[in-house]
């Protein structure tokens, strides 16, 4: 199975950057060829850690390709990360992870890793080469989220 990561270290708290991380219903806002999200079924446990399913639209017009993923989603607040399993529509299995590890007063570590295999060879083949850039313009667009809700650093 494929796997990309990538990891910034940004001028923010780790407890900011996690806030989005979390927030999956507001990714259509900022995340690139995302065109609606979804929460749904969302439950509390008693260890403080949360589950939902998201659901994500994302559409590439280019190849006229949009598809619904529904993922399992769990976000710990405690380890600070959110992951989400996925192995329904076009992909036999995805799994996407956010990690955040508070670095300095207002400095962390964002990694943001992605294993993946698509039901699909052909398409496998086609989206290998891109798969990887794709990674890292999630991650830039997730910095430049950071930069609009809390300015371009903390002081």
């Amino acid at each position: 199975m494929p796997s990309f990561s990538v990891t910034r270290s940004v001028p923010y708290t780790a407890e900011q950057v996690f806030a989005i991380a979390r927030d999956v219903a507001r990714y259509k806002e900022f995340l690139p060829l995302v065109r609606r999200s979804l929460v749904r079924h969302a439950k509390t446990h008693q260890d403080g850690t949360e589950t939902f399913e998201g659901d994500l639209t994302v559409a590439y017009e280019k190849l006229r390709i949009e598809e619904v993923m529904t993922s399992r989603v769990t976000v710990d607040p405690k380890a600070l990360t959110v992951t989400a399993l996925s192995d329904e529509g076009p992909v036999r299995r995805l799994e996407s992870e956010w990690r955040i590890l508070a670095t300095g007063e207002n400095r962390c570590d964002i990694t943001f890793t992605v294993d993946y295999e698509l039901r699909s060879r052909m398409l496998q083949m086609l989206f290998s080469g891109m798969f990887d850039l794709a990674v890292r313009k999630v991650m830039s667009a997730f910095e430049d989220r950071a930069r609009q809700l809390y300015g371009p650093t903390i002081p």
